[in-house]
């Protein structure tokens, strides 16, 4: 499928930074000795304690009547201050007010519009929601749920968990895909199943906010990112493929997903900040897949990371990964919304943390020199990561659980032009 975005062109740009992107370990600002990070370790489970305090039954009335994260987010500053020293300016995007409100407003219209979906799934919703956030606070537009923001969100519990599902036949997502695909150019398709049914509901929030003959950036940016999934698909139990197929594949799924969210944030982009956002995109994609290794390989999927030998230490592509990302981020710098050196710092230090960390917790890709080095830059050594492996998994969800018990659990009659009237 053709789009007029210069989809091919990113890709041959973003290959050409990774190419040469050094295979060495850079520089870190942080390094922390063993006394430091259990320091650090102490004040991990003082938080830990604050938030069973919260979870315990005398508090569930308290909580039911007020805002949880009340009480949550002072314990949840300290935390991120304390533990992963994270500078006050920083912190005073992540817990500012417009990121909270937008969080909390997302998850109650993603529960009433989707009763039947875990917490586990509104979060992947979210996730994307942080990013298109931290994308307007860069663009200099308000921070808040749009249509296009919810839709766009919404759409990965869904689609993604769909085209994962090893359930579904490799026809019936070839099928689907086709059916979405029609019904993303604006054809009336009547939906196959109940996932269908719910995602063309979606794609009329996209209708709602951008008229299709105003804004075809827009929708070509849904395109490509339909495109790129559809290829993906071909990453599913694969064998001979070339590895450069491989990461042509991979790059453009990640950079389509982000250039999307661009676009659906500001309806029209510059050819700079389409490069740059797909740029990011791939950075953030190569970080999924350093994140699952295990599960990519034992699932037969073929990304850069799962389809190495299995001998082959996975330290190079590490390397170059958080080198390629450090490049990526200037790139960033396009946009002037925002402060841009202290937004560009705290993505990028939250997206080396998570990479160095997913290194400790898959220990087995690596040689035992290479973790020694990285587990200096962690604040928490690997081998308590490693123990708190279920716990830390658990915590993440407390306080959206929270949130999930209290809203309401009866599906209401879907209305798009509810986002102008509320």
């Amino acid at each position: 499928m053709k789009t007029m975005l210069a989809v091919t062109d990113f890709i041959d740009h973003t290959v050409k930074v990774w190419e040469n992107s050094p295979e060495t370990l850079p520089e870190f600002e942080k390094t922390y000795t063993s006394e430091e990070q259990k320091l650090r370790e102490e004040n991990f489970q003082q938080f830990q304690q604050k938030l069973e305090v919260l979870k315990s039954r005398k508090n569930v009335r308290t909580l039911q009547k007020e805002d949880p994260g009340q009480s949550f987010f002072p314990y949840f500053k300290a935390f991120l201050k304390n533990v992963f020293d994270f500078e006050e300016d920083q912190l005073e995007i992540i817990l500012s007010d417009k990121f909270k409100n937008v969080s909390k407003d997302f998850f109650y219209r993603a529960r009433e519009f989707g009763p039947e979906l875990s917490p586990e799934n509104i979060y992947q919703g979210m996730r994307n929601v942080w990013i298109m956030n931290g994308l307007q606070l860069m663009m200099g537009v308000p921070v808040e749920i749009t249509p296009s923001v919810f839709g766009y969100s919404m759409i990965y519990p869904y689609s993604d968990n769909y085209l994962d599902d090893l359930s579904v036949s490799d026809e019936e997502k070839k099928a689907f895909s086709k059916r979405f695909n029609k019904r993303l150019h604006g054809e009336l398709v009547i939906p196959a199943n109940s996932t269908e049914e719910q995602l063309f509901k979606l794609v009329e929030l996209f209708e709602i906010q951008y008229a299709r003959h105003q804004f075809p950036g827009v929708y070509e940016s849904l395109y490509a990112i339909q495109n790129g999934q559809t290829r993906s698909l071909a990453l599913i139990n694969c064998n001979g493929m070339p590895d450069g197929k491989i990461r042509e594949i991979c790059f453009e799924k990640g950079g389509a997903s982000v250039l999307a969210d661009g676009y659906l944030v500001a309806g029209r982009l510059t050819r700079e900040q389409e490069q740059a956002l797909f740029g990011y995109g791939v950075y953030l994609q190569l970080l999924d897949d350093i994140q699952d290794v295990k599960e990519d390989t034992e699932g037969h999927t073929k990304t850069m990371f799962s389809c190495r030998d299995k001998d082959s230490s996975l330290s190079v592509f590490v390397n170059k990964t958080i080198n390629f990302g450090r490049t990526i981020m200037q790139e960033m710098r396009c946009f002037d919304g925002v402060d841009i050196d202290v937004m560009l710092k705290l993505m990028n230090r939250s997206i080396e943390l998570m990479i160095i960390e997913s290194a400790g917790m898959n220990p087995e890709y690596y040689s035992d020199g290479y973790l020694a080095v990285l587990d200096s830059h962690s604040p928490l050594r690997f081998s308590y990561l490693r123990q708190k492996r279920t716990q830390s998994k658990s915590q993440r969800f407390t306080l959206f659980r929270k949130y999930f018990e209290q809203a309401p659990r009866e599906k209401k009659q879907f209305s798009p032009g509810a986002f102008y009237i509320s």
